[in-house]
C-alpha cells in the first residue's frame, strides 16, 4: 500500500530534510514547486508514479527495481539515492516521460505535441536499458540531475522533441552485459530539441561522450569526456524534424583521452560508424558553434575539428556548411598523434577547419599542430573588448 504524506507550504523544511535522507542534495529548480504530496515507493515506481498527481513527488528508498517507468502527468518529481536502483534489463527505457511520437506531414518528419511539462529526476542509478536510460519527448521544462547511468548499451538519458531542459550532475558509464562492449551511441544525447543545458557531468565508454544533434540553444559546460571514442559531436542529420543545428556554447569542459576503439562498424551504415577513434569535440555542419575555454588533450585523431555536413544530401532542406562559429581561448594539446588507420581522413592534428562555410574564425588557442598549415591564421576572429568578451560569457 502507498503511503502519502500532506505536504503544506509551512513544513517545506521537514519534507526536505526527509528527502535528504535518502542522499540526494536538494536544489532549486525554477518552475518546479513543492506543494503537493509524497509518495514512497513500496511496491513499484510505476505504482507510485500511477497514484500521484501534478506536484507530487515520488520517493524511491534504496533497493533494486526491475521495471521500466512511465511518466505522462505533469509536475512529476522522482527523488532517491544511488542504491535506488532501476534495472531495466530486457527493456526500451529505464524511464520514459511522454508518449508522443515524431510523424511525417507531407513528407516532412513532425515532433509530438509539449504534452508534459515540469519532470524532474534527482539521483537514482538506472542500468541495462536497451535503447535510452532516460527518454523523454515532447516534454516542456525538465531536469535530471544527480543520477547515475550504468550499462545502458545506447543512450544514457535521451531528451527528444523537448526543451528548457537542464541535465546536470550525472556520472553516465557505458557498456553492455550481453557483450561485454561499450555503448554504441551517445552517453547524453540532445535531439531535436530546444534550449538544453549540459553541464557537469562525467560521460565515459560510450561511442560518443554528449551530442547535440539537430537543435537549437543548447550550452554543454564543465562537463569530464574520457574514454569515449568522441568527446563531444554537434551533427545536423537527415530526416530529422528540425533540419539544422544553431547557436551551441561548448565551453568550459575538459575532454581528454577519447581513445576508446570505435564499437560501430565503419561499414554499417550508422554515422556513429564513421566517427574516428580519438576525436575530441567535432562540429559536423553546425551553425553559431562556440566552443571557448575547453581543455581538449590527447585524442588520438583530432583536437577539434570543423568540417561540411557530409550527410546533407539525403535531406534537401539541409544546408552542409558550418558558418558562423568560433573557437576561442583553449589548450587543444598533444592530439592526433596516433589517427585511426581506418576512419581518419585528414592527417592527426590538434585543430582541423575544412574551410567551408562563412565566418568561423580562431583567436587564443594554445596548439601545436593544424591541417591544413597556418588555417587558424587564415580565419582570424575579430578581436572583441573585455566588456563584451564578459557579457557573452554570461549567456
Amino acid at each position: 500500500m502507498l503511503r502519502m504524506m500532506r505536504r503544506q507550504t509551512r513544513l517545506v523544511k521537514s519534507a526536505l530534510v526527509r528527502i535528504g535522507l535518502f542522499g540526494v542534495a536538494i536544489m532549486a529548480v525554477p518552475g518546479i514547486t513543492f506543494a503537493g504530496v509524497d509518495i514512497e515507493v513500496t511496491s513499484t515506481i510505476q505504482a507510485a508514479v500511477d497514484a500521484a498527481n501534478p506536484g507530487d513527488t515520488v520517493l524511491v528508498p534504496p533497493g533494486t527495481y526491475r521495471e521500466s517507468v512511465l511518466v505522462t502527468r505533469n509536475d512529476i518529481t522522482i527523488v532517491g539515492s544511488h542504491t535506488a536502483v532501476i534495472d531495466a534489463e530486457g527493456f526500451g527505457t529505464g524511464i520514459r516521460v511522454g508518449i508522443g511520437r515524431i510523424t511525417t506531414v507531407d513528407g516532412v518528419p513532425v515532433c509530438p505535441a509539449l504534452a508534459v511539462k515540469n519532470f524532474t529526476l534527482k539521483g537514482l542509478t538506472i542500468k541495462n536499458a536497451r535503447f535510452s536510460g532516460v527518454f523523454l519527448i515532447g516534454v516542456d521544462r525538465y531536469r535530471l540531475t544527480g543520477s547515475m547511468y550504468i550499462d545502458n548499451p545506447t543512450y544514457g538519458p535521451f531528451p527528444l522533441c523537448s526543451r528548457h531542459g537542464l541535465i546536470d550532475d550525472n556520472f553516465v558509464k557505458g557498456g553492455n552485459a550481453s557483450s561485454n562492449g561499450p555503448s554504441i551511441d551517445a552517453g547524453i544525447y540532445v535531439g531535436d530539441d530546444d534550449t538544453v543545458k549540459v553541464t557537469k557531468n562525467v560521460v565515459t565508454n560510450h561511442a560518443i561522450g554528449i551530442e547535440i544533434e539537430s537543435s537549437m540553444n543548447a550550452v554543454v559546460r564543465e562537463n569530464v569526456l574520457s574514454g569515449n571514442t568522441t568527446g563531444i559531436v554537434v551533427v545536423v542529420l537527415p530526416g530529422l524534424p528540425l533540419p539544422r543545428t544553431d547557436n551551441v556554447r561548448i565551453e568550459s569542459n575538459l575532454v581528454f583521452r577519447n581513445n576508446l576503439a570505435n564499437p560501430v562498424p565503419v561499414e554499417s551504415g550508422d554515422p556513429v560508424g564513421l566517427l574516428p577513434t580519438g576525436t575530441g569535440i567535432l562540429n559536423i555542419g553546425g551553425d553559431h558553434v562556440i566552443v571557448r575555454n575547453n581543455r581538449v588533450i590527447g585524442n588520438d585523431s583530432l583536437g577539434v575539428a570543423i568540417i561540411r555536413n557530409p550527410f546533407a544530401s539525403a535531406d534537401p532542406r539541409i544546408e552542409p556548411n558550418p558558418d558562423s562559429n568560433e573557437v576561442r581561448d583553449n589548450v587543444i594539446l598533444h592530439n592526433g598523434r596516433n589517427p585511426d588507420p581506418i576512419r581518419a581522413t585528414t592527417p592527426g592534428v590538434d585543430i582541423f577547419y575544412d574551410g567551408t562555410g562563412m565566418g568561423t574564425c580562431f583567436a587564443r588557442n594554445v596548439f601545436e599542430t593544424e591541417f591544413p598549415a597556418s588555417i587558424t591564421a587564415s580565419f582570424p576572429c575579430p578581436e572583441r573588448d573585455e566588456q563584451d568578451h564578459g557579457r557573452d560569457g554570461e549567456r
